[in-house]
């Protein structure tokens, strides 16, 4: 008998803990729920969770939002010194929560939602894939929610990432990387694209310095160098076609995961060390250390 998520997993608390700012934590999003995971408490492959936050539960989103709209979670990223998370769901919607009260402060619609980030002047941007009325890029003003301020087309636009460095938006496509400037505060200004090593461009995110982005594509993953606008492989890296998810820990631990079944995985990997954490009954399809500063 398939034993359930709550039973196979070690803890599970109702409020935030204030020790998470000091722990090394992940986040793992999947289905309609969103947990944080205390890496150094979990034992063999049973995560210890800490914190989590379910869709289904949550009151405060219209009931269409609550019940379709966040049905598979497939991004979860801690902002603002993790006091705050950003979540997309391919169901199509994306929402910014409080991580102590679990308070939904944003949510709208987007078309198969793939990836979220916030820029200046409390703009959400979101990457709607393929869908209809999707391949885009999409910004939202907080003070404007469920109307998208800006569009602009990007075919399978999956990944999104603001580099505060350089104050630019790179954004993720099938088989383009784009960098874009903030012309104004509701509208990007297109600066350059390259073209990815491959097909199917999926994770996007900053490196552990934040110096450079990890690219996943249908074939690999990769590091693009943003002092010399070059791809090159990730050394020693257990390369693997269609890598959901991929980051670095200021320690150098990489966290991935690779789908298992269709296109979601029961397991959050490691490596540099490695180790693999079991999510049973859960369809994870990504998962990110929970970075606070």
């Amino acid at each position: 008998m398939k034993k359930s998520v709550s039973v196979i997993f070690l803890l599970l608390i109702s409020t935030f803990p204030t020790f998470a700012q000091s722990a090394k934590t992940l986040l793992v999003c999947g289905d309609s729920k969103v947990l944080l995971v205390d890496y150094n408490k979990s034992r063999d492959s049973i995560p210890h969770i800490v914190w989590t936050w379910d869709a289904h539960a949550a009151k405060d989103l219209p009931e269409l939002y609550r019940t379709k709209m966040f049905n598979t979670m497939d991004d979860c990223k801690p902002v603002n010194n993790g006091k705050q998370i950003l979540v997309s769901a391919s169901s199509g919607a994306i929402a910014l929560l409080n991580t102590s009260d679990r308070k939904v402060l944003f949510y709208a619609a987007v078309p198969n939602a793939h990836s979220i980030t916030l820029l200046p002047g409390n703009i959400v941007a979101a990457a709607a894939s393929t869908a209809k009325d999707g391949n885009k890029i999409m910004l939202f003003d907080r003070a404007q929610p469920e109307r998208a301020v800006y569009t602009d087309s990007l075919y399978s636009a999956h990944g999104l990432v603001w580099n505060e460095k350089r104050k630019s938006l790179f954004a993720l496509g099938y088989q383009v990387l784009r960098e874009y400037k903030l012309a104004s505060k509701d509208k990007l200004e297109l600066k350059t694209e390259w073209k990815i090593p491959g097909i199917g461009g999926h994770e996007l995110q900053l490196t552990a310095d934040g110096k450079n982005l990890f690219v996943t594509e249908h074939n690999g993953a990769w590091i693009f160098d943003l002092s010399t606008y070059s791809f090159k492989k990730i050394e020693g890296f257990p390369d693997a076609e269609n890598i959901k998810s991929l980051g670095q820990s200021p320690s150098g631990q990489y966290i991935y995961t690779i789908p298992e079944q269709s296109w979601w995985t029961f397991h959050v990997r490691f490596f540099q060390p490695s180790r693999s954490l079991a999510f049973p009954g859960l369809h994870v399809y990504k998962a990110r250390w929970f970075e606070t500063h």
